[in-house]
């Protein structure tokens, strides 16, 4: 069995990731643009980081992906939301030996698509946080792509404000060592550049999104 096949979702997960699909449309009046740029296999999935939804917002175009991502632990000590969050895909964040880079390589190496949000926290009143290097380091590490997105409206869910997704082409790291002390800071610039850019493209009309794109090009 190859690992992008064992990396895939239980039957349950697929179901009530295919049975959400509709409502999460109606409700939402969801925007996709760029799903096909999100390859097979391992990857890490970078966006902008806007609410508790993201997560549920990036699943949302690809129901045959198990999209794992990072929790804090507490989580997964509650009786009942530990279980939850393990079914959704979640794994504990760690520090030191073993660490949260070292378990989303792991995963992204065995074929799994990791979901690690560069700006660490959820914005507030607008403000945008300086992008860290996990999702970067892990990709290197695990020599898998780096592709970036962009969330719009998942921090309306209150107000049901539209949600756009946007997916972007890799990040390109065959010029970077994974052992540079220097490639991770390199490889998240890039990154954080392509988020930036897509989140500028959205709420606009895809063709006007499409012409934003190619003038920064």
């Amino acid at each position: 069995m190859s690992a992008s096949v064992s990396a895939r979702p239980k039957p349950a997960y697929r179901l009530a990731a295919l049975a959400t699909r509709p409502f999460l449309r109606l409700l939402f009046r969801v925007r996709v643009r760029g799903v096909e740029s999100v390859p097979d296999g391992g990857l890490v999935l970078a966006a902008n980081h806007l609410s508790g939804w993201d997560v549920v917002a990036l699943a949302y175009p690809l129901p045959s992906r198990w999209l794992r991502h990072m929790a804090k632990p507490q989580l997964f000590r509650r009786r009942l939301l530990g279980p939850l969050v393990r079914f959704l895909g979640a794994f504990p964040s760690r520090g030191g030996a073993g660490s949260s880079v070292d378990i989303a390589a792991g995963l992204a190496r065995a074929g799994h698509a990791v979901v690690i949000m560069p700006e660490g926290a959820r914005r507030r009143s607008g403000r945008v946080h300086q992008p860290h290097t996990g999702a970067a380091r892990t990709a290197l590490a695990a020599g898998v792509p780096l592709v970036p997105a962009a969330l719009r409206g998942t921090d309306q869910v209150r107000h049901l404000g539209r949600w756009e997704i946007a997916f972007g082409e890799p990040i390109p790291l065959d010029d970077l060592d994974a052992g540079d002390a220097d490639a991770a800071g390199i490889a998240t610039e890039r990154l954080w550049d392509a988020i930036r850019e897509l989140e500028a493209g959205l709420g606009q009309p895809a063709a006007a999104a499409f012409a934003s794109r190619s003038k920064a090009t």
